[in-house]
């Protein structure tokens, strides 16, 4: 008999954005484990070949379709959670990207990347607090290292995943006497498929034009060279496991020291370097 939601003994989790990246991969580790995973994506076909491919590879894992935007199919996943009695992790890991200067990105833009980043899960969160305080669970939150440090031509994610952040470590400090965890995982650049999804910003003559298409091609380098996912899959399961998990977990390489420069460089230094970085 494949297995199912409903026939396995393991923890009850929720990974959003889990079509492909650190989502999916975070999906897979913790149905490798023995984890009953609920993963999402936007949509419904998608969410059926997923998971008729876990069933043959016989994970507990079942996807279904949720528009972070609209909210349609979070009472699909609330009803699944209700049925089960209650969450032990959830994952936000949903996210977009826009590349493009402060004065060219539009409104619309602007809007969709923190609808997507920051309104649409938290909405969904807040929704499944009940439960998660009911099994005493943990809320994973994957932010970005752009979070700490704002990048050229990358301001609004980097807005979105600074707010990520502070989310976290406001929840942290409101669900700590109700026994739930919180963590905000910080990653680097990693082969998700983000690239490719990105939306650019061009306007026609801009006055940015060059340095973006300069820093465009640095983020792409960095991304398209980078480590499997699979390392931060990794590092999530492993804090979901934790009751001592850190507020916040850099992850990949060079990011703790990136951090810890940070933290001791002057700001105008640091600056600097992420100036030169991306060729401006």
């Amino acid at each position: 008999m494949e297995p199912s939601i409903s026939s396995t003994s393991g923890r009850l989790v929720v990974v959003t954005g889990a079509g492909q990246g650190i989502g999916r991969a975070t999906a897979a580790r913790f149905a490798a484990r023995g984890d009953r995973v609920i993963a999402t994506v936007r949509d419904g076909d998608r969410a059926r070949a997923l998971t008729e491919e876990a069933q043959r590879a016989s994970l507990p894992l079942e996807y279904v379709a949720l528009e972070l935007v609209s909210g349609d199919g979070f009472d699909e996943v609330l009803e699944r959670v209700e049925a089960a009695r209650g969450l032990d992790v959830l994952v936000n890991n949903a996210g977009v990207g826009v590349l493009g200067s402060v004065e060219e990105v539009g409104d619309e833009q602007v809007r969709h990347q923190f609808a997507v980043n920051v309104f649409g899960p938290l909405a969904l969160t807040r929704r499944l607090l009940p439960g998660l305080r009911r099994r005493r669970g943990h809320v994973v939150w994957v932010g970005s290292l752009a979070g700490r440090m704002a990048l050229p031509f990358q301001a609004h994610y980097s807005a979105t995943k600074a707010a990520i952040a502070s989310l976290s470590d406001a929840m942290r400090l409101e669900l700590a006497p109700h026994g739930v965890r919180v963590t905000c995982v910080e990653p680097s650049d990693f082969a998700t498929g983000f690239t490719d999804a990105r939306v650019v910003a061009r306007v026609p003559g801009s006055a940015y034009a060059s340095a973006l298409e300069t820093c465009l091609r640095e983020v792409e380098k960095q991304e398209r060279g980078a480590r499997a996912p699979d390392w931060v899959a990794k590092v999530i399961v492993a804090a979901a496991s934790d009751g001592k998990a850190p507020a916040r977990r850099p992850v990949g390489q060079n990011a703790r020291t990136i951090c810890l420069l940070q933290r001791l460089l002057p700001a105008r230094i640091v600056e600097r370097l992420v100036g030169s970085h991306y060729g401006l």
